[in-house]
């Protein structure tokens, strides 16, 4: 930790995380049950807002990596986070004064292609200073900052939403300009030859083993995208749990990465990445199995323990093994390339898990066995892959 204080843009990029995650989670967590006991919105028309949301980022996915590549990191990391601020007023406001149904959902969706674009500003970032050993480490520190983020902010906003649910959007709003002072003051451009020339939707296509390691990992995010619209509509609608409740549990959820990140990436920092990743995929699988078995409350906290252990060993471990393929000139591109295919795949979590609650909801285990077989079966091919690729049939990056 001392080494990512030194190191100032990391630094900022860390602490950046941890006030974004802070005051979007709650959003991200509690909407869904804002749209359903509110504003009476069907389980799958719920599921199709976050799909159109993720498809809108697609184009911004891409496009946006190669713009990194050609005008730098700086303007965007900082300007973003100001016109993020102002959708979310906007939506504060909009929940409100009741408006339109239509509004909500226009402004909800019109998050997500900024989120998108900040998710690869910050790969990219943290790839630009560190080297390649450091980075499994690196994206770890990442990740435990905006985990205190994610162990606070539903914990927050499961109680602000009793007050009114337009405060779990006001605070977003006001910790976004918080995030952009943060940049401003710490991030400066890298010395890499910008990319002036750059197409904008250009895509490494010839790069087959980075094109099929990313589906394979959009895949296991499929599963791991039953985290925040399904899962909180199970336990609210199916396992009858309070906002309090949901909020502790994935508080634990936070509090989980805090503590064992890095524990987790030292102790998997000599096995290989395809297997770890595979391990990863299997935990989070079972775990989700699991979740059909019991509602008991002590129950479910061990099972989330188990969900956020397969998200320490997964979440790190792919973005070290993304940034190994891309050239340092192309850091924006394969970033925003890897963010397009996810864009492709883990959007349709939230669509399938609430189609399948609409028609499964009176069998949890039937449930939660459609979203884990498949899971079990892509990890697998991952570690096929990745034995593959030891065999030397597939080319390294």
């Amino acid at each position: 930790m001392h080494r990512t204080i030194e190191n100032k843009p990391l630094f900022s990029v860390t602490l950046g995380q941890l006030v974004r995650i802070l005051g979007r989670s709650q959003a991200w967590i509690f909407i869904p049950v804002y749209l359903s006991r509110i504003r009476d919105i069907p389980y799958v028309y719920i599921g199709l807002l976050f799909f159109l949301s993720a498809l809108l980022s697609l184009p911004v996915s891409i496009y946006g990596g190669n713009l990194v590549d050609k005008i730098g990191r700086r303007l965007l990391i900082v300007s973003i986070p100001i016109m993020v601020s102002i959708i979310f007023l906007s939506l504060g406001l909009a929940v409100s004064f009741s408006s339109n149904i239509f509004i909500v959902f226009a402004l909800f969706i019109l998050i997500e292609p900024f989120a998108s674009l900040q998710g690869i500003l910050d790969n990219v970032v943290v790839t630009d200073v560190t080297e390649e050993a450091e980075r499994i480490n690196a994206f770890g520190i990442v990740r435990i900052a905006g985990n205190i983020g994610f162990s606070i902010g539903p914990a927050i906003g499961g109680f602000l939403a009793y007050e009114g649910y337009e405060y779990i959007f006001f605070v977003p709003a006001a910790l976004s300009v918080v995030e952009s002072l943060i940049f401003f003051l710490y991030i400066k451009d890298v010395k890499i030859e910008l990319q002036k020339d750059r197409k904008p939707f250009q895509f490494p296509s010839s790069n087959r083993p980075f094109i099929i390691i990313s589906i394979l990992i959009a895949m296991i995010f499929f599963v791991a995208g039953q985290w925040g619209t399904t899962l909180t509509l199970f336990w609210n609608n199916i396992y009858h749990m309070s906002n309090r409740e949901i909020g502790i549990l994935y508080t634990v959820n936070g509090l989980i990465v805090v503590f064992f990140q890095v524990p987790v990436s030292t102790l998997f920092r000599k096995i290989r990445d395809y297997v770890s990743i595979t391990i990863g995929g299997l935990i989070y699988s079972l775990s989700f199995l699991a979740m059909g078995i019991s509602s008991s409350f002590l129950f479910l906290i061990f099972d989330v323990i188990l969900l956020t252990m397969a998200e320490n060993i997964v979440s790190p471990v792919s973005m070290s093994l993304v940034s190994k393929f891309a050239p340092s000139d192309k850091r924006g591109q394969y970033f925003g390339a890897y963010q397009l295919i996810q864009g492709f795949i883990s959007p349709l979590a939230p669509l399938y898990g609430t189609f399948l609650l609409g028609f499964l909801f009176f069998t949890p285990l039937g449930f939660w066995s459609f979203i884990a077989i498949p899971g079990i079966v892509i990890s697998l091919f991952v570690l096929r892959f990745g034995s593959r690729k030891e065999r030397g049939t597939i080319s390294k990056p």
